[in-house]
């Protein structure tokens, strides 16, 4: 699935609207949406996005109703799952080390991190 990590932040920004809506919605409501938000995007300027988002297996349409694929929970799991992946082996323990270097944690998050981590 090539290219499906690069998202543009207008097409981001479709998919947000998308999850919001949590169904299918008709491609005029979605541009209706927009409108009210203040874009003036064009139908077609729209359907470029959703036909992006539909090659990158993000979004399906059907009879001019279109979906998200996956959730905001399932989309931002795999964003971050290949993030581990391609810059730390794919191994959590070195991505947290990276960031614990370079973000201060306090005491009350690294136990809650611990918990976590026990839990699971």
């Amino acid at each position: 699935m090539k290219g499906f990590y690069d998202v543009t932040k207008a097409e981001k920004e479709v998919m947000e609207k998308l999850w919001d809506q949590q169904e299918a919605i008709k491609q005029s409501q979605l541009l209706t949406l927009f409108e009210a938000d203040g874009k003036e995007w064009k139908r077609q300027t729209l359907n470029t996005f959703l036909s992006r988002l539909e090659e990158k297996g993000l979004v399906t349409r059907d009879h001019r109703m279109v979906k998200a694929v996956y959730s905001r929970d399932e989309y931002n799991y795999m964003q971050m799952k290949n993030a581990v992946d391609s810059m730390y082996e794919g191994r959590l323990s070195k991505f947290v080390a990276a960031f614990a270097r370079k973000n201060a944690i306090n005491e009350s998050e690294a136990q809650e991190l611990i918990k976590i981590l026990k839990d699971s």
